[in-house]
């Protein structure tokens, strides 16, 4: 009696993970067609845009730090995707990174500019 049921227990559960590894592919169409590169790079250029258009907006709007933080790292990781599958973009990314790290090199000199200028003009005050 205890091995039959072992028998129908191993069965099932033999049965529950075939069906989890071929439920999905039984369950597509097999009609349905992958989305061409060019509609994949459409596709993300339109998010990109509803992320940084109108969701940022949005955030600001409603002056939500952590909703404004998430939608801009959010946008970055679809522009970083569109620039792997896309080649066209590839290079408009490689220039953003570029300018993007200019900035910041510019703005810490500023800081440090005027952190100088702040201690010199107030006699070493501050």
């Amino acid at each position: 009696m205890g091995s039959v049921s072992k028998k129908i227990v191993l069965s099932l559960v033999l049965c529950f993970v075939c069906g989890l590894f071929l439920g999905p592919a039984a369950l597509a169409d097999p009609g349905e067609k992958q989305m061409s590169n060019r509609q994949t790079c459409n596709r993300l250029s339109r998010q990109i845009d509803h992320f940084e258009g109108t969701v940022l907006k949005m955030a600001e709007e409603r002056d939500d730090a952590l909703w404004q933080e998430s939608t801009e790292k959010h946008a970055a990781h679809l522009r970083s995707r569109r620039a792997s599958l896309c080649p066209k973009y590839a290079e408009e990314e490689r220039l953003l990174a570029k300018a993007r790290a200019e900035a910041e090199r510019v703005q810490k000199a500023m800081m440090t500019a005027a952190k100088g200028a702040a201690k010199y003009f107030s006699g070493g005050w501050y």
